[in-house]
């Protein structure tokens, strides 16, 4: 396995799902690539895109060895497109950037030295909202640093783009819930911290959070309210979730 050339930076793979994004997913990916250092790899996972994802990525792959293309035939959804990636992850740490988000200038240091300075398994910075043409948002942090499980009992407060991941911690795991349309990242940092994960957040903002044109998640809010109740039901959110719980089940 390749080592970070800087010294202080743990090594990493950049993970990046991606479903009908072809008009973004170059953006990511460069913001990756010119990261300081960069990642051992980029792995780009088309999953089952009806648009011309595809030939974008093996477009990236081919232009970049460190670009590794792989193309599912068909759409398996969020979870396991990211669990396909991992798979084929070596480095110590792994990133899940969505395709229509991008890491800022020093993300990767920002992330990684922290994680190469501390016993932690999982570091989360700060994200700023973009929406559409607009301006970015002030950062924002979900989590404020203090009791992890009262935080995930609050909501999904942690997102795959502004956090990096011990990979020894994604295969202990078994890395993300398959059965859940949405909220599978929260569902994922919940089960990683009934698992015995370690987190620290640092103050740095590390990525824009943008809103782009094509199908969200984050917008079947029925589904999203079902899952939701799944992890606010997980045994670690315990005697924390009960104020999320209530909203919840009001709508």
């Amino acid at each position: 396995m390749l080592q970070s050339a800087d010294p202080f930076v743990a090594s990493y793979d950049v993970v990046i799902p991606c479903h009908n994004r072809a008009h973004v997913v170059a953006d990511a990916v460069a913001s990756v690539l010119a990261q300081v250092p960069a990642p051992e790899r980029v792995i780009v996972v088309d999953d089952g895109s009806s648009d011309d994802s595809a030939a974008v990525i093996r477009a990236l792959a081919d232009a970049d060895p460190r670009v590794v293309a792989m193309i599912l035939p068909r759409n398996v959804g969020a979870s396991q497109a990211r669990n396909s990636g991992a798979a084929l992850a070596t480095a110590d740490w792994i990133a899940f950037l969505d395709s229509d988000d991008v890491w800022l200038p020093g993300a990767a240091r920002a992330l990684l030295g922290k994680a190469t300075n501390t016993a932690h398994d999982i570091v989360v910075g700060h994200f700023a909202r973009v929406e559409g043409d607009a301006d970015p948002t002030d950062p924002e942090c979900g989590w404020d640093g203090d009791c992890i499980r009262a935080g995930l009992a609050s909501g999904g407060v942690i997102g795959p783009s502004w956090s990096v991941v011990r990979r020894a911690m994604v295969e202990r795991i078994g890395g993300f819930d398959p059965s859940f349309h949405n909220c599978n990242d929260w569902d994922f940092y919940t089960r990683a911290g009934a698992a015995g994960a370690r987190f620290a957040r640092i103050d740095a903002c590390v990525a824009q959070y943008r809103t782009v044109a094509g199908s969200r998640l984050v917008n079947d809010t029925a589904i999203g309210e079902r899952n939701a109740r799944r992890v606010l039901a997980h045994p670690y959110l315990a005697g924390f979730a009960s104020v999320e719980a209530e909203r919840v089940a009001a709508g």
